[in-house]
C-alpha cells in the first residue's frame, strides 16, 4: 500500500446493484429490507470516488435502539472524559458491525490499490470521506445534547457531528489496520481523530499532532505522535483549526 502514486482512477459498482448515486430500497421476500448508497469523496486533481455500502435495516435498527452512555453529575472532569473515551472506543469497535465496516475498508483498499497510493495517500480517502457527511448536532437530529452514534448509524443517516465522523473513520481505519488515537480537547467540548505512521514507512507529515505518553513534547521509546484528522471539517490530513493547535487534549489510543 506504501507504492508511489499514480494515474487515479476507480469506479466501485454499489453493492446492490444499484447504478447511480442516491438511495435504493431492496425488499427480500423475507420483507427484510437493505439500503443501498453511495458517497462521493472529493480528491483535488483526481476524480470522484464512489463509495457503497450495504446497511441491513434490522442491524440498523438495532443501533438505534441501543442505550446511550450517560455520566454522573458527581464526576470530575478527568473522570467523565475517561469513561466518555470508554465509551467511545467500544462503540467504535462494537463486534456487530464488524461486516458492514469490513465491506468499508475493503473499498477504501481497492481505491489505494487501484490509484497506486502509499499508505498516507489512503488514509486521506477515508478523511475525505468522512468530511462529505453532513455535519448536524446532537441537540438537532436526535433533541439530545449527547447522543454518540455507533458507525452503521453514521454510515445510514449520512450525517453526525465531531464524535460521530470521528468514531466512523476510526472504527473504518483501525479495521485497515491503522493505529489511531481519539482527540479530546475539554476547553472546546470537541473530538477529533489522531493517525500514527511509524517512521519506517517514510511518510513525511506537517500540521499539528500531539503524543500520547508524552511530557516534554520529545517521541521517546514506547510514546506515539498522532497527527490530527479534522474528520468534522474541511481541512487536510494533519491539520486542525487553529483553536485546536496549541491546547492541551486527552489521547485515547483506540486499540489501547
Amino acid at each position: 500500500m506504501r507504492a508511489r502514486k499514480g494515474h487515479f482512477l476507480l469506479v466501485i459498482v454499489l453493492l446492490t446493484g444499484l447504478a447511480s448515486l442516491g438511495w435504493g430500497l431492496s425488499a427480500r421476500f423475507s420483507s427484510v429490507a437493505t439500503i443501498g448508497y453511495s458517497f462521493k469523496v472529493g480528491i483535488p486533481g483526481e476524480p470522484d470516488l464512489t463509495l457503497a455500502v450495504s446497511v441491513p435495516l434490522p442491524d440498523y435498527r438495532h443501533y438505534r435502539e441501543r442505550p446511550r452512555p450517560s455520566y454522573g453529575d458527581n464526576l470530575t472532569w478527568n473522570e467523565m472524559a475517561v469513561e466518555f473515551l470508554d465509551d467511545a472506543i467500544a462503540i467504535s469497535t462494537d463486534p456487530g458491525d464488524d461486516a458492514i465496516i469490513d465491506s468499508a475498508a475493503r473499498q477504501f483498499e481497492a481505491a489505494a490499490l487501484a490509484g497506486n497510493l502509499d499508505s498516507g495517500e489512503a488514509v486521506k480517502l477515508v478523511l475525505k470521506f468522512a468530511q462529505s457527511l453532513t455535519y448536524t448536532t446532537d441537540n438537532v437530529s436526535t433533541s439530545s445534547d449527547q447522543y454518540p452514534r455507533y458507525p452503521v448509524e453514521t454510515l445510514f443517516e449520512q450525517t453526525g457531528d465531531c464524535e460521530d465522523t470521528s468514531l466512523l473513520a476510526a472504527a473504518i481505519l483501525t479495521e485497515m489496520g491503522y493505529d489511531t488515537a481519539f482527540i479530546l480537547f475539554e476547553e472546546f467540548d470537541h473530538m477529533g481523530l489522531g493517525i500514527y505512521f511509524p517512521a519506517e514507512w517514510g511518510i513525511k507529515m506537517y500540521g499539528n499532532s500531539w503524543i500520547y505518553g508524552d511530557s516534554d513534547n520529545v517521541v521517546a521509546d514506547g510514546e506515539r505522535r498522532y497527527w490530527y484528522l479534522d474528520t468534522s471539517g474541511k481541512r487536510a490530513m494533519g491539520w486542525a483549526p487553529p483553536e485546536y493547535s496549541q491546547t492541551p487534549a486527552y489521547i485515547y489510543p483506540v486499540g489501547g
